[in-house]
């Protein structure tokens, strides 16, 4: 309702239409935005599986190296969370400008609202790829450290008592959860603030179209 009078079908529907663009102006903002952390992130993974670790492995004086298995799993990972990243852009991008030349409004909304729906199961699926590599990464070092530090100190992962090693395994299950979890959680709650609360949006303002037609 304006001040003075009820607002006829074709007033709202553009009224919906300017509502749209001002949603879809902001994804494009944070499409760059995403961009931007997207690859500080995947340079400090980089970084630290191919510098990092090996650097504090070598001060510390320590004779194991990383698995090249390991490598390419980090590789694997990071190339498809990047991958799911592309592939998105190019497909909003692609719908938008298809929208702007032909398509009216419902048309637009539905094939936005769709591309979001499909980068979002694109992304939690390299989420819990990196997920499951970090957590072979972690026992494969937890594994190894304790093992060197049996060698080191003259036993057998056998001779080690079994408090010990129950203790160890606890910790590392903690500290396994705090990373991992942590991260999961992080790039979750940034791909909400980014995109995925733009869904429910889209999917409000589609719903509101949906009614006057």
């Amino acid at each position: 309702m304006s001040s003075k009078e009820e607002l006829n079908e074709s007033q709202i529907e553009e009224m919906l239409r300017k509502h749209t663009s001002n949603l879809i102006e902001r994804i494009d903002r944070n499409i760059k935005i995403g961009f931007g952390i997207l690859f500080i992130l995947i340079a400090l993974f980089i970084l630290d599986d191919f510098f990092f670790s090996p650097m504090l492995l070598e001060s510390m004086g320590s004779d194991f190296e990383i698995p090249l298995w390991l490598n390419f799993l980090s590789i694997f990972t990071n190339a498809l969370i990047f991958v799911t990243f592309i592939y998105f852009v190019v497909k909003y991008y692609r719908v938008k400008k298809s929208c702007d030349i032909s398509c009216n409004l419902r048309e637009t909304l539905v094939k936005i609202i769709k591309t979001l729906k499909i980068y979002q199961r694109l992304f939690f699926l390299a989420l819990i790829f990196l997920s499951a590599a970090m957590t072979v990464s972690f026992i494969t070092g937890l594994y190894n450290g304790m093992e060197e530090s049996a060698a080191d100190n003259g036993v057998l992962m056998s001779d080690i008592p079994l408090p010990m090693l129950l203790l160890t395994i606890l910790v590392g299950f903690v500290v396994l959860v705090l990373m991992v979890g942590g991260i999961f959680l992080l790039m979750r709650w940034g791909f909400r603030r980014l995109y995925g609360n733009y869904i429910h949006k889209l999917k409000n303002t589609l719903n509101e179209l949906d009614e006057i037609i």
